[in-house]
Formats: structure tokens, C-alpha cells, sequence
């Protein structure tokens, strides 16, 4: 079975802030254009939200005013520590857990590390699922959500 996929992004915001823009502002960074339910119709969703407790959905609002599920939030530590389990577009028995921890550094900014597991549900995809979200994690964290956090108030 592949291994989690890991991925850490230095920003220059606080832990707190970093926090807060992965959680309550994900509809600004996200690439709803390209990386949602929506997508597989060829449109953008209007909204992604995460309800910002333990038990809260993870939802894309589809470009028809729909709600496509993406997952549940497992933890919800401001400034610290976020995981959700993660099936968008797919079925709740196929959903694999995201970690999101968020660490101060000593210049002010914040280490942000992301670690997506549980492959082993998808059987013979999971490969090609990891080659998939490694690349994917890899550019959304590094633009998108780097941009985001770095971006002045």
C-alpha cells in the first residue's frame, strides 16, 4: 500500500492565522475551478465550507446550488491542529483522512504540514490515487493556500 502523502508549507502569517485561512476562509484559496465536484461538469462551485467544530461537514456548494459532501472534521484545535476525513466526490465508505498541523517558527511566520492517509480503502486505485493528490496537495498548498496566508489583511 502507498504511503501517506506529506506535505509542509512555510508562510509568514502566525499559526492562528494560518489556522484560520485553511478552515474559515478554504473558498478563497481553494481552486473550486478545477478541484471540485463542480469540476467534473466543467464549472466552478460556488462555496466550500467547513463547519468550524469536531462532527462539523466539509461541503462544496456545486455550481446548481447543491451540497456535494467532502468529508467530517475529526479535530478542531485553533492555531494548531485540524483533521478531517476526506471523500469528495466519492463515497463516505471510501473516505481517506487529512492532518493539518500548524506550527509557530521563530521568525514569526508558521510551518503548515499536511498528511493525507488511509489509502488502503481504495484497494488497487490507491496508487493511482496518491500519484494524483501528491501532485495536488503539492501545488493547491504551495499557491493557492501560501498565497492566501501571505497575503496582507
Amino acid at each position: 500500500m502507498p504511503d501517506a502523502i506529506t506535505k509542509t508549507v512555510e508562510v509568514t502569517c502566525s499559526a492562528e492565522h494560518a489556522f484560520n485561512v485553511f478552515v474559515n476562509r478554504i473558498a478563497a484559496w481553494w481552486p473550486m475551478a478545477t478541484h471540485a465536484v463542480s469540476a467534473s461538469d466543467g464549472k466552478s462551485a460556488l462555496d466550500v465550507t467547513i463547519e468550524p467544530h469536531v462532527g462539523g461537514a466539509i461541503f462544496e456548494t456545486t455550481h446548481d446550488g447543491k451540497r456535494a459532501e467532502w468529508g467530517t472534521v475529526l479535530v478542531y484545535e485553533p492555531g494548531a491542529s485540524f483533521a478531517m476525513t476526506w471523500h469528495p466526490g466519492t463515497n463516505k465508505d471510501k473516505q481517506t483522512r487529512v492532518d493539518v498541523d500548524f506550527e509557530s517558527n521563530s521568525d514569526g511566520g508558521a510551518r503548515v504540514t499536511l498528511t493525507h492517509s488511509g489509502w488502503e480503502i481504495w484497494g488497487d486505485e490507491a496508487t493511482d490515487k496518491v500519484a494524483g493528490y501528491t501532485a495536488g496537495w503539492a501545488a493547491i498548498l504551495s499557491e493557492g493556500y501560501k498565497n492566501s496566508c501571505d497575503a496582507p489583511d
